[in-house]
């Protein structure tokens, strides 16, 4: 579990508030400033990923992002779309950070998304999501043989879903490279969009499972 969130809630509720103030505040004097210096406008393409890192909690909190693992979290998650991400640069932070960078923050990394995939299942076993729910994601969570080995429909992602991963570059330029423990730039032009719904997903469920058991052998061995 992500430590931040282990405090008494109403501290972290004034936290989470204190950090949404603190990004509206970086919006709004970045807007203020270029008006005058329109350059000043550039500033924007950091502010991406330092917003990422401060609304987290506040998302967490309102349920905008609702997580199934520590770093699997599904953007406005509803009965009729999941649509996973990674966990953030936040979550990286209070998850990841004492994880040797390379193979064992990698393979940790691969064991929360399997973690969360197999959360899913249950809450769908469990009658929490209809088993017709659609489950979205970008292939650069797996490679795309274990993608479809696990049962996931493979395409092209639209446009927005492209322009989303390029206006989030930064952040997962430095997650992917501490994964792969080097400097590494993600390839991001062959990302594509993944989807399976619930019903498929449950009929993966004994091969997420061998493949989550896989893998915790060999972080286990490090």
């Amino acid at each position: 579990m992500n430590g931040f969130y282990k405090q008494p809630l109403i501290l972290v509720w004034i936290e989470s508030v204190l950090f949404l103030l603190a990004g509206f505040f970086l919006a709004i004097l970045i807007i203020e400033q270029g008006h005058s210096q329109p350059l000043i406008y550039s500033a924007f393409l950091l502010y991406v990923p330092i917003s990422q890192f401060l609304f987290t909690p506040i998302f967490k909190l309102t349920r905008v992002y609702t997580y199934y693992s520590p770093m699997l979290l599904g953007y406005m998650a509803n009965k009729q779309q999941i649509d996973l991400h990674s966990g953030t640069s936040f979550d990286h932070l209070f998850v990841m950070s004492k994880l040797k960078p390379g193979f064992e923050l990698r393979i940790r990394l691969l064991l929360f998304h399997l973690e969360g995939l197999l959360n899913i299942i249950d809450l769908i076993e469990n009658k929490k999501i209809p088993d017709t729910v659609n489950i979205v994601g970008t292939s650069y969570f797996f490679n795309l043989r274990t993608l479809s080995k696990m049962g996931f429909q493979l395409e092209k992602p639209s446009a927005f879903y492209r322009l989303n991963l390029s206006l989030n570059f930064i952040d997962l330029f430095w997650m992917f490279s501490l994964a792969q423990g080097k400097l590494s730039i993600p390839h991001l032009w062959k990302a594509k969009k993944a989807h399976i719904n619930g019903a498929k997903l449950l009929e993966q469920k004994k091969e997420l499972e061998s493949l989550y058991i896989k893998l915790q052998s060999k972080i286990q061995s490090v």
